[in-house]
């Protein structure tokens, strides 16, 4: 080989050796997941798991970015967003108010509706957001259910812990309804909650919801961040791989 050729044989070794130990020590970026909300996000042995946890990596790893999940109660999830902390949490129902403070990517992650949740002997048969008015509503700490319910201040708001105290109060007759998505219901009264099937039944959902990591605004190069998220999850929906881990989960 002549020397000329050598050089720049070796320097362009050097080059994409140099990029590829930068991108290799690029620091993961750090997304808050809700560590007790199954089967969507929830955490075993202080590891994520959950159809949205899966979601989530898939995106990243077709982002070609690096990720860390740090597993943290929902409304410190939130709040560990909102100042920058983690970059992002999920999973988030977006409304004008975290609009203020975080950005959301164009598709969600998933959706599952908001189910409107009576005792068993109450005489309604369905019931909308109207119904609610004036009524005691059991609702979870932290959560929010859509810009409707949020705005409606004829509704009073019980608040649970968790969702399955949620239903515990229901049945205590500690408010009138209680608002729990339908595969956490589903869940929690084939497990946690399973004295109380029966007892508690759905009068429809409140609104379908959709589900998004909010990226926070005060992390440095979260708009950016977003527009890479959005062009590899746009990429997942069209080969189905979404479709599939939701299958898996389903």
């Amino acid at each position: 080989m002549h020397l000329r050729s050598w050089l720049l044989a070796s320097l362009v070794c050097w080059v994409l050796g140099f990029h590829a130990d930068a991108s290799a020590q690029k620091p993961a970026i750090r997304i808050g997941a809700e560590d007790d909300w199954a089967p969507f996000s929830s955490a075993k042995n202080g590891t994520p798991v959950g159809m949205a946890v899966d979601i989530v990596k898939a995106i990243f790893a077709e982002a070609g970015l690096a990720l860390e999940l740090v597993p943290l109660p929902y409304a410190r999830c939130m709040e560990e967003a909102r100042i920058g902390r983690v970059a992002g949490c999920f999973d988030t129902l977006p409304d004008d108010l975290l609009r203020k403070d975080f950005w959301f990517h164009a598709m969600p992650l998933f959706s599952d509706p908001i189910l409107i949740l009576a005792r068993g002997d109450d005489p309604a048969v369905s019931l909308g957001l109207k119904g609610l008015e004036g009524k005691r509503v059991i609702t979870t700490h932290g959560y929010t259910y859509g810009d409707a319910f949020e705005v409606n201040r004829s509704i009073q708001r019980v608040n649970a812990s968790h969702d399955v105290n949620a239903l515990r109060m229901l049945d205590a007759k500690r408010g009138d309804y209680a608002l729990v998505y339908q595969r956490i219901t589903n869940l929690l009264l084939q497990g946690e909650a399973k004295g109380l099937a029966g007892k508690i039944k759905s009068l429809g959902p409140l609104i379908h919801a959709d589900l998004y990591i909010a990226f926070s605004r005060k992390h440095p190069g979260a708009e950016s961040l977003v527009q890479q998220f959005d062009a590899a999850h746009g990429r997942l929906l069209k080969n189905q791989t979404i479709a599939k881990i939701e299958k898996r989960w389903n």
